[in-house]
C-alpha cells in the first residue's frame, strides 16, 4: 500500500494543473512470486477537490511501481483542497490531500 502520496498542485489562469505520485511496489502476482512477496497493487483512485470528482482511475498489477499521474482540470481556485483516496488489492484506503497553489 502506499506509504506516501507527493501531490504538486497549481492553478493558472482557471485550469489546475495536478502531478501525483503514489509509493506503491504495484506488484501483481508474477512479480510478487519473483520478490517473494504477496501481490500489492493500487486498484481504484479518486480524486476530488471541491466535492467534485476530478480524477478517477481503476488500475490493476499493470502499473509501474511508484506511479506518477498527471492531469489537469477546471472549477477550483487557489487555497481549495485537492484530496486523493486510494484503495489496494486487499480493500485497505489510503487519503492524501494537498491545498492548490
Amino acid at each position: 500500500m502506499a506509504k506516501d502520496m507527493k501531490i504538486k498542485a497549481k492553478e493558472k489562469n482557471g485550469v489546475v494543473n495536478v502531478k501525483v505520485m503514489f509509493t506503491s511496489l504495484m506488484a501483481d502476482a508474477e512479480e510478487a512470486e519473483k520478490k517473494k512477496i504477496k501481490p500489492e497493487f493500487i486498484t481504484y483512485i479518486v480524486g476530488k477537490s471541491n466535492d467534485k470528482v476530478v480524477f478517477e482511475a481503476t488500475t490493476s498489477g499493470f502499473m509501474s511501481e511508484n506511479p506518477l499521474m498527471k492531469f489537469s482540470f477546471t472549477g477550483a481556485k487557489k487555497g481549495d483542497e485537492l484530496e486523493f483516496t486510494i484503495t489496494d488489492n486487499h480493500g485497505k484506503t489510503e487519503t492524501g490531500s494537498k491545498k492548490i497553489k
